[in-house]
């Protein structure tokens, strides 16, 4: 089946869902067995590229963390509006991994223009590694992802704009 056809049934078998009553926190859409929550207004999540842009997005991290799509199946990954998520004993932060990935789809209080300027990359690494403390050497070098990623477009009220990746937000500083 080609890809616009999955998203396609995806899309159709959500619509189904919804039509019998499905509850709120159901996901919006699946990729690879992985529900996908939209709870944000940024163009990016509105595009029709959204769902492959997931997709590759977070293959891309797979392979940078040496894990697969099974590291995220049948978790949940939502994508909030908000400049910080919960993260449970953590507080706030602008991503969380708890056995779901929750990612705002803020900067700085600024809305990002696509999917590869959150953390979801970030927030993957803790779904195949663990890490809570960041002790891996790689939470610092995210240069292959980066080479992965480059050249997307990113969106705003205008239109297309380049998606600047900035591998700054995907790093965590070494423990102290």
């Amino acid at each position: 089946m080609r890809p616009g056809r999955k998203a396609l049934g995806a899309v159709m078998a959500l619509a189904v869902l919804a039509g019998c009553g499905a509850e709120a926190d159901a996901p919006d859409f699946v990729v690879r067995n992985t529900g996908v929550r939209v709870r944000t207004d940024a163009l990016f999540a509105r595009s029709l590229d959204f769902p492959t842009r997931v997709e590759s997005t977070a293959t891309a991290a797979l392979e940078y963390w040496g894990g697969d799509w099974s590291a995220l199946d049948g978790r949940l990954i939502t994508f909030d509006g908000a400049a910080h998520v919960a993260c449970g004993t953590l507080g706030n932060s602008v991503g969380c991994f708890d056995g779901n990935l929750r990612i705002s789809t803020q900067d700085a209080g600024q809305q990002v223009r696509c999917v590869e300027e959150t953390v979801l990359v970030h927030e993957i690494g803790h779904a195949v590694i663990g890490d809570a403390d960041h002790t891996d050497p790689r939470w610092m070098d995210f240069t292959p992802v980066l080479e992965a990623l480059r050249g997307r477009p990113g969106y705003v009220a205008d239109g297309e704009v380049p998606c600047d990746l900035a591998v700054s937000v995907w790093r965590h500083p070494a423990p102290r």
